[in-house]
């Protein structure tokens, strides 16, 4: 008398997302390919990116195929939103960000790593700053761009995977953590990965000599598992970091040299940064905020007055197309 035995259902962390497919991971299982069953999809129709890298979900096997059952509830996400209802979730239930900033070729600008900082402080995920090619620029130059950071409490590394500087440091940060890498492309970010886990994980490419900006070579998120449990989430390089879906107060508040004179509003949790609010009239007030974090706040504040301003690149795409 033969016997059967129901599939159960077993715990993965979303790796890969392909299209309709979805790369899942566990220790036990290692990685396997699925898809959404049948009621899932109603919830993806809906939602742009209803299930990401990093999701921990539940998963059944039946004849050979894998298919997701179950999505858990996020201890955290982390967005960035660059035009009205397209909110992009870029991650889920990571301990930590790592933003790369390139010291030189190409140079990081402020505005990008400031906004990273606004949305990492949104979604109450850890920033970690990694300045990256440190071999490229002189120590001088090197002290003067991390110390602005380190002044303001945060998190900073500068390393070199030419020469290995900073790299056990950065490792040990790194360890028995989940951490989603951002940056722009040609930052490194998958020269690091390579170097940190002793293999070519990842393609690297060469940063154009022409432009000095880098070629993207991830083109989709990918959840790498290392040794002493490190999770390293590499994404594609970023352009530009949307941050629609953060308001006015939200942003203020991001900037911890704003962020004291909350405590000086006379309404508690207000944060609508209005005609009264402290941390928009410190702007002006305040010393300890750089000219070039400056200029980021007020590109950001700018970028929600008029959030679908017409460049003159968007008028040469539409005068080609008529």
């Amino acid at each position: 008398m033969s016997t059967s035995t129901n599939p159960v259902k077993e715990f993965f962390t979303i790796a890969r997302v392909f299209g309709a497919f979805y790369d899942l991971y566990s220790p036990e299982r290692g990685r396997v390919r699925a898809v959404l069953r049948g009621r899932l999809r109603n919830i993806s129709s809906k939602e742009r990116h209803p299930f990401v890298v990093g999701d921990r979900v539940y998963a059944m096997e039946s004849g050979g195929e894998w298919a997701i059952e179950e999505r858990l509830a996020r201890k955290n996400e982390l967005l960035r939103k660059s035009k009205e209802g397209d909110a992009q979730v870029l991650c889920a239930n990571v301990d930590q960000i790592a933003v790369l900033a390139s010291l030189k070729d190409p140079e990081t600008k402020d505005g990008f790593l400031d906004r990273c900082l606004a949305a990492a402080y949104l979604s109450q995920v850890p920033p970690l700053i990694v300045f990256t090619k440190l071999d490229l620029v002189d120590r001088e130059t090197a002290i003067k761009r991390s110390s602005v950071y380190k002044d303001l409490g945060y998190e900073v590394i500068m390393v070199s995977c030419q020469t290995g500087q900073g790299l056990e440091e950065l490792y040990s940060k790194f360890s028995s953590k989940t951490t989603y890498l951002v940056g722009n492309s040609g930052v490194g970010k998958s020269s690091l990965v390579n170097v940190l886990s002793d293999r070519e994980l990842q393609k690297t490419s060469q940063v154009s000599f022409s432009t000095k900006k880098g070629k993207h070579t991830t083109t989709n998120s990918n959840f790498l598992v290392l040794e002493d449990n490190i999770v390293l989430i590499d994404s594609p390089g970023i352009k530009e970091w949307g941050i629609l879906h953060l308001s006015k107060g939200e942003i203020l508040e991001s900037y911890p040299e704003l962020r004291k004179y909350k405590e000086e509003c006379d309404i508690s949790d207000c944060c609508d940064a209005g005609p009264g609010c402290k941390m928009l009239f410190s702007i002006g007030e305040a010393t300890d905020i750089s000219t070039e974090r400056k200029k980021s706040l007020e590109s950001m504040l700018a970028s929600l007055e008029n959030p679908f301003r017409i460049t003159r690149r968007d008028h040469l795409k539409n005068e080609s197309k008529s």
